[in-house]
């Protein structure tokens, strides 16, 4: 048996995720934000984590950026969820679904989760999007309310397992809404079958700097899939770079041949793992 750390609690779409990467016959630990997360990998009180890293709405979970740079972690997997938000309610009588949503006042959810619902707050403007810590926590703080005031934006596996209602499911402003998750662990590894790599690297604060590491991948007619740039502490306008791509029909001896020749370029040059690419999951 094997712990899994995740951000949240039972029912969030991290839980949900890692339930179906690992399977029932482990052990999750769910922790309520992303460096508690890492620090349990980090001391070895769990030997994986699934952590969100990028939502197809609203971008980069930029603090999980930040902390792969922070911690010596390896990513060996990728794994993709679609988000299917609904909205969750205390079981009420038989009154129509209309006259239920306007007795609704606040509605509870993570700030990502609120993110990707502006169009339905938008329709229903006397509802006001309150911050939580986590989906499935806002779900289980309603059910303990028994107020019909209050709702929460969570999964449907949420809603059954606090006992509450979904009065409308799907209210995310787009249906193809996805969540790219990573599993990450201390142990160095890495799939026999990857064919895909992400790290991170510091430029040389010097013209053509990003451009001369980029017709590398061209020359190799390498995918890059993903460059995302983060500021570095105590250096004003420089930036890490974070990048993903694929390398499908090369061989990873190869691959680790052209990093180490552009790590002779660059400032910094760290390897976060390789790993094979995910596929499109329902939640």
């Amino acid at each position: 048996m094997k712990t899994i750390a995740y951000q949240g609690v039972k029912g969030a779409f991290s839980y949900l995720t890692a339930l179906k990467i690992f399977g029932e016959n482990n052990r999750f630990r769910g922790m309520q934000n992303f460096k508690e997360v890492f620090e349990l990998v980090e001391c070895r009180e769990a030997e994986y984590a699934v952590i969100p890293i990028e939502n197809s709405l609203i971008g980069s979970i930029y603090e999980n950026y930040d902390l792969l740079n922070i911690y010596e972690m390896w990513i060996i997997g990728e794994h993709f969820t679609k988000i299917e938000h609904c909205l969750l309610t205390n079981r009420s009588s038989d009154e129509q679904e209309d006259d239920r949503l306007k007795k609704i006042k606040k509605v509870l959810s993570h700030p990502k989760a609120l993110e990707q619902c502006s169009h339905f707050f938008q329709k229903h403007p006397w509802m006001e999007a309150v911050v939580y810590m986590d989906t499935a926590a806002a779900a289980a703080e309603v059910a303990s309310k028994k107020d019909l005031s209050l709702a929460a934006i969570a999964s449907g596996g949420a809603a059954e397992l606090y006992g509450l209602e979904i009065l409308k499911r799907n209210i995310e402003d787009d249906p193809k809404n996805y969540t790219r998750f990573v599993t990450i662990t201390k142990k160095k590894d890495h799939d026999s079958q990857s064919d895909k790599c992400s790290f991170l690297l510091q430029l040389k604060h010097v013209p053509g700097a990003l451009a001369n590491m980029l017709k590398h991948f061209s020359d190799q007619e390498i995918n890059l899939t993903k460059i995302e740039s983060r500021p570095i502490r105590g250096n004003p306008f420089e930036y890490l770079f974070y990048v993903d791509f694929e390398f499908v029909g090369k061989i990873q001896q190869d691959i680790e041949q052209l990093l180490n020749k552009i790590c002779d370029e660059v400032q910094q040059l760290k390897i976060l793992g390789f790993y094979k690419r995910g596929t499109l999951w329902t939640s």
